[in-house]
């Protein structure tokens, strides 16, 4: 039997992925097993084993794709010509939207049903992080155009970071999303004034 090419040992793992996650989101990441997960994406049982070693394992990679995926989606919203102002106010209708995705409950449940490792935690944190550059980048351009005040861009792209973050408590609390989209707007609209060199 011939070896199988790089380019369909990448196929096979992301048809691995792509199921996992399908089924994750259907079933939760609790009632799904790595067995379900085989038939979900049609591999033989060596082949999932030999690119996954465990659920936990699929649920990280599939965390980091996404993370990945979000970083490319406001990549698209982008358009030439925005402002820093207007491109933080588009930055915060994309993080209201990106709670629509159905594998962040799947992700709720592991961490709540799970005990998460020390190891785990860490590596969810840096995939967080990830998203940091995106911010960083707006407001050092808008420092460097004058809109924004001199300042720390590492800071304040934390405090935009986690004001984004914390306002997760609408998805939670199941907030009205036109109301959501108010309260997300006015947390931009007052973290620029706050910045805003006028």
């Amino acid at each position: 039997m011939a070896r199988k090419t790089a380019e369909e040992t990448e196929r096979t793992r992301q048809q691995i992925l792509k199921g996992a996650r399908d089924l994750f989101i259907r079933k939760g990441y609790n009632a799904a097993s790595m067995e379900d997960i085989r038939k979900h994406a049609n591999v033989s049982k060596g082949s999932i084993y030999y690119h996954f070693k465990s659920k936990h394992q699929l649920l990280m990679e599939i965390f980091e794709q996404k993370t990945v995926e979000w970083i490319a989606g406001w990549q698209k919203i982008l358009q030439p010509g925005m402002t820093p102002v207007e491109k933080l106010y588009a930055l915060a209708d994309y993080w209201l939207e990106d709670f629509d995705d159905p594998f962040l409950k799947v992700v709720d449940e592991f961490l709540t049903s799970q005990g998460v490792d020390t190891g785990t935690f860490e590596k969810m944190i840096e995939l967080v992080q990830m998203q940091y550059p995106v911010i960083q980048s707006i407001i050092e351009e808008g420092i460097a155009s004058g809109e924004f005040k001199r300042d720390d861009p590492a800071e304040l792209t934390y405090i935009f970071a986690s004001t984004m973050g914390g306002l997760g408590m609408t998805y939670y609390e199941k907030v009205p999303r036109e109301r959501a989209r108010a309260i997300y707007r006015k947390a931009a609209e007052l973290f620029i004034r706050g910045i805003s060199a006028k």
